[in-house]
Parts: structure tokens; sequence; C-alpha cells
């Protein structure tokens, strides 16, 4: 992996994931392709799918500027995706899951996709019963196809609905800066300051839980990202 992609987050889904020479992976609404990028070095194909044409269009232009010639980014429906049944030997979706309006389902997708003894990896932020409701309002204001972080339990509810089971599980604290956080979502300057007003007026157990810190004009706040590694059931 190139260490313009040494990010923790991507580190753990990688580890989960162990990637091998011949696999051929699916990284499920991969955005612009990050975990893309950190896996391609390691394995035979990526093909990189998601909604957005945009997002796909700078994943193109990363991998060009990287050579990665075993990757392929392509539109789809995440819902009925246009592969065969185990198509691909490792499933990989990081920070996709909260935007998406039936997770079950697209769990199913990637189950079916990935077949027999395929790894499926997926990563995404979680709250807990303390700042679920607060967390996922900001989440909401920052960026508008968000729909929910779930709690840890929650995601692994999930993934039995859709014939999945947990085979391992990591969970990185990460500390994140307010404006960092804001501009990756390219949040427009007057909601910025709302959702900075937001964060100073959240209950005292909320600031705890998210471990909030003020320091002259920055803020910062740490939240739980879970990775899973999930078999057929």
């Amino acid at each position: 992996m190139t260490d313009t992609f040494r990010d923790p987050s991507v580190q753990i889904l990688i580890d989960l994931a162990r990637p091998e020479e011949h696999d051929a992976v699916l990284d499920y609404a991969c955005g612009i392709g990050i975990a893309t990028l950190a896996v391609a070095p390691s394995v035979a194909s990526v093909l990189a799918v998601d909604e957005v044409a945009a997002t796909l269009d700078e994943g193109r232009r990363l991998v060009a500027e990287l050579g990665h010639a075993n990757v392929t980014f392509t539109v789809v429906d995440l819902y009925q995706l246009p592969f065969a049944d185990a198509e691909f030997s490792l499933v990989i979706s990081r920070g996709a899951l909260h935007r998406l309006p039936e997770p079950t389902r697209a769990l199913h997708e990637l189950r079916r996709v990935g077949g027999e003894g395929a790894r499926i990896v997926v990563e995404d932020v979680v709250v807990d019963r303390v700042t679920d409701v607060a967390f996922n309002d900001l989440a909401r204001l920052r960026e508008p196809s968000h729909r929910r972080h779930y709690r840890a339990e929650e995601l692994e509810a999930l993934a039995l609905d859709a014939g999945l089971r947990v085979a391992e599980r990591r969970v990185l604290r990460r500390t994140v800066d307010l404006d960092y956080w804001l501009q990756a979502a390219s949040v427009p300057m007057e909601k910025g300051v709302l959702i900075r007003s937001r964060v100073q007026a959240l209950p005292v157990d909320v600031l705890e839980h998210l471990d909030v810190a003020f320091s002259d004009r920055t803020v910062s706040f740490s939240t739980d990202l879970l990775a899973l590694r999930l078999e057929r059931a």
C-alpha cells in the first residue's frame, strides 16, 4: 500500500481483508476509491462501483496517476449489481452503509456476489446510546445523503438479517478536526457555522462521549470506526 493511503481507517480494513494476489475484488460504493487504491497493488483485479459518476471520475484520475492497470471504475445500481453470483473472492466497502437507505438489501447483494468462502469486509463510523441522536443530527447537516450511523450491535444485526455472520471485528477510535470534517464534505461556510454552534451546544454527556475538545479556534472530536469481516451464516 502506498504511503498516500496509510490511513489507520484504511489499514484496519486491509488487515481484515487479507488481500491475496489471486483475489478478484469488488469495492462497493467506493466513492473516489481510497480503499481501491490501497488494495490494488496486492490483488489481481479491483472493480470499484458506485452510483455517483462524478466521484468515479476522480477515482479514475487517481488510478491513472498511480499507474494501477488492474482497476476499473463502473457506475451501477447498488441494489442490483450487474455481476454473477460468487464472482468476487473479496468484497470491501468503506464508509458507505450510513448513506444507504436499504443497508440490509445492500449487504445481501454483497453476500450474493461474494459467494461461499469469500471475505466481505465493511467499515463505518458507529455511535453509542449517548451519541446516537446528536451525532446523526450533525452528520445529516453536514452531508445531505447521510441516513444513519448505526450502533455496533445494529450493524451486526443488519449483517445477520442479510445472511452474514461476523467472523472478525476491529474498532478504531479516531480523532478528527471539526474544520477538516466539514471541508471533506464541502460544507458551505454558513452551514459550517451552524454545525459549529450545534457542537458547542451539545449536552455534557454527548461532549464527553465524543471527546470534544475546544482549543482557541479549533474544535476536535472522536468517533469509533467499526470494521467487520463477514462470512455466510
